[in-house]
């Protein structure tokens, strides 16, 4: 009898256990290691098309707390360096039972020290005069379409997160798919992507499998007006390709290393 009641107290103990994996697997956070990704940009309008900047963007997570950076300097151009750096910490939820992102902390800084500050180390990055930031610090003059680009970056490295967290396998092509984004403050935004199915992305002499897609987040409770495009790798999700047509030209970034 004893032998009895201890196999039935061990069976459930057993499946116990197995609900509570289960449980666990069901509800699990995305498991993102630390990445440091490096890109070009190039701008095109008319028959010109150079690089004019290179950027970097740093990605780390923990548990369900990402914490991303954008950094970006451009070539000299007509006498300056144009500098822009955007932070993200948030809160993010994927699926359940809709992913969703909460917003802890984000800025982003617009600076242009001249090419020779730039150059002999001079420009001091901490000074009000010298940048503008996206929560309205600093004296810089810049204008507001120039802050709203450095918001959508640091917007954007929330879908770092996501592109990882998708099920693309289960999209259908033309599919949409919205996540809510909740702002320091409290407002509620959202970011809109619309699936395009699986194609190849030819990137230096090589040709990688990708998923298509857009995205545009919303301002002010509207769409911005400006969809970006991007090729998301299909075995290591890292974005591979932005491309946005912007009222100053085309602009894309694309994957160095």
């Amino acid at each position: 009898m004893k032998k009895t009641l201890l196999l039935s107290a061990m069976k459930k103990t057993f499946l116990l256990m197995i609900l509570a994996v289960a449980a666990i697997a069901a509800h699990a956070q995305v498991n993102i290691p630390y990445q440091k990704l490096n890109y070009k940009v190039h701008y095109h309008l008319g028959l010109i098309n150079v690089q004019i900047a290179e950027a970097t963007a740093t990605i780390d997570t923990q548990g369900d707390h990402l914490r991303a950076t954008l950094s970006g300097e451009s070539i000299p151009w007509e006498g300056h360096v144009f500098c822009v750096s955007d932070t993200l910490y948030a809160q993010m939820t994927p699926d359940n039972p809709a992913s969703k992102e909460r917003v802890t902390y984000e800025n982003g800084w617009y600076r242009k020290p001249t090419t020779e500050q730039y150059r002999d180390g001079s420009f001091r990055y901490d000074d009000p005069s010298n940048y503008k930031s996206i929560k309205g610090q600093g004296n810089l003059d810049a204008s507001p379409q120039t802050m709203e680009a450095i918001t959508v970056t640091a917007d954007m490295l929330g879908l770092y997160y996501f592109f990882h967290e998708i099920d693309f396998e289960k999209l259908d092509e033309g599919q949409e798919v919205t996540i809510p984004i909740t702002r320091e403050n409290g407002e509620a935004e959202r970011v809109v992507l619309h699936y395009y199915g699986k194609t190849e992305f030819a990137n230096e002499g090589r040709s990688v499998p990708v998923y298509e897609l857009t995205f545009e987040y919303s301002y002010n409770g509207r769409m911005s007006g400006y969809p970006v495009k991007t090729y998301v790798g299909q075995y290591d999700r890292i974005p591979l390709y932005y491309s946005a047509s912007l009222p100053i030209g085309h602009v894309e970034m694309i994957y160095a290393n």
